[in-house]
């Protein structure tokens, strides 16, 4: 028998989609540790094909040798039809048109590894129909929470379990940006542009603070914990842009954190029920000890845990990691049928997110501003208003003392309330186009 690995070992030649951050950081780790990958598990990476729009030539800092085995192209399509390319990485983002070039990559027998949260999110059943029904690998792990390996535990690490609820925090802007205004007590706007000068915010920041970049994720992460088809569209979402400072310092009063949380619950009928919200909590929650663009995932299930998974949610050789994961697993059970993607081979449908707010009802913090000259222009008081409108909705409130800024008013729910009929009472029928409020819930 040889003592070479490289006489041994089988050579799985990827074809690269995209040459971005992700991707730059895939070819340093697979060029750094292709001996170790041979030595300990048997396998040999080699990059064959390369494709990028505007590609010509090996590009600038090519990390993997001189490159002189690898075509590089700026058609998409040769990856994906190519006979030389045994394992497809799509690394490009978006619906279109990557869409295709998966289904054409699952279609030809090719396994498939993406880090792709939006086309899992929107067209992920779909999908992985096709790889199952192919008998090959779909490769979703660096989808969600970058290198925290959260969709390979609850595929596999934990589904003997019943799972309960998944929650977390999913998006590292965001908390980012929560992090710094409790830090530093400067407003959303200011602290957004220095997320996007040091590189963790888009240039257009909204699915981010918004919420519909968590609200991606957590359908995947829905998907592999209760078997449901649900869109991002029926996640339930209220973004940070309308956080104040002083919702920073008043929760510090009642020893609690803003923080972006994702949750995906079922309920004791078996009802799942999703939300993307900013809530408040608790100062000892391990949610509220996450700081910086990191990311954690909480797992409760009927038997085991709860589980906490926490760690780089993002960033360009974090994601590499969970990318590169993938890829060595389907090389080291090639020729084995694979699991299906999301760990269910048929999937349930999901209630629309309109009835969300009526079945998790919590305590709310409630704040309100108004501008300083309201009184004189309604010729009464603002905060007497919104009691009225409280004690006719039947909404017990303690208010919270704001100190010296008479233009803000802050209340804590007596009881547990949906969220739909707070903000329709504190609305009124005819809100100030002034008039700014939060809402958030308080939870453990």
């Amino acid at each position: 028998m040889s003592e070479d690995p490289l006489m041994e070992a089988p050579t799985v030649r990827l074809g690269l989609l995209g040459y971005g951050t992700v991707a730059r950081a895939l070819v340093r780790l697979v060029a750094t540790r292709r001996e170790a990958f041979l030595r300990d598990f048997g396998v040999d990476l080699r990059f064959s094909r390369v494709a990028s729009r505007g590609l010509r030539g090996r590009p600038e800092g090519w990390a993997d040798g001189d490159g002189s085995g690898v075509r590089f192209t700026s058609e998409l399509s040769e990856v994906v039809g190519a006979e030389d390319v045994d394992l497809v990485v799509e690394l490009i983002g978006g619906v279109a048109p990557v869409r295709g070039l998966v289904r054409g990559a699952l279609q030809r027998g090719k396994p498939v590894v993406t880090a792709n949260k939006l086309l899992l999110a929107e067209h992920g059943d779909e999908l992985s129909a096709l790889a199952t029904g192919k008998g090959v690998a779909l490769g979703i792990e660096a989808s969600v929470a970058g290198g925290i390996p959260i969709l390979r535990a609850l595929r596999e690490g934990l589904s003997s379990d019943r799972i309960v609820s998944v929650s977390g925090i999913l998006n590292g802007t965001s908390n980012f940006i929560l992090s710094e205004m409790k830090r530093t007590a400067r407003p959303f706007a200011e602290i957004l542009r220095e997320a996007q000068e040091l590189g963790y915010a888009e240039a257009d920041p909204k699915a981010d603070v918004e919420g519909d970049d968590a609200a991606c994720k957590l359908a995947i992460l829905a998907r592999l914990a209760f078997g449901i088809a649900v869109e991002p569209g029926q996640v339930a979402k209220a973004g940070i842009a309308g956080l104040l400072p002083v919702d920073f310092q008043l929760a510090e009063r009642l020893s609690r954190v803003p923080r972006l949380i994702a949750v995906a619950r079922r309920l004791s009928d078996g009802t799942p029920v999703l939300s993307v919200k900013p809530q408040l909590v608790s100062s000892s929650s391990p949610f509220a000890a996450v700081e910086g663009p990191s990311n954690a995932v909480e797992v409760i299930c009927e038997t085991g845990g709860p589980f906490l998974f926490r760690g780089a949610g993002a960033g360009g050789a974090a994601t590499a990691v969970a990318v590169l994961s993938d890829i060595l697993e389907i090389a080291r059970r090639a020729g084995g049928r694979p699991l299906p993607p999301f760990g269910f081979e048929r999937f349930e449908a999901v209630r629309p997110s309109g009835e969300v707010s009526q079945v998790m009802r919590e305590r709310h913090y409630v704040r309100v501003s108004f501008p300083s000259n309201e009184r004189a222009r309604r010729g009464r008081s603002p905060a007497a208003d919104l009691l009225r409108r409280f004690e006719n909705a039947a909404i017990a409130v303690e208010r919270i003392d704001s100190g010296e800024q008479a233009e803000i008013m802050a209340f804590v729910t007596v009881k547990p309330i949906d969220g739909d009929r707070l903000a329709a009472t504190v609305a009124g029928e005819e809100p100030p186009a002034s008039m700014s409020c939060v809402a958030m819930a308080l939870t453990p």
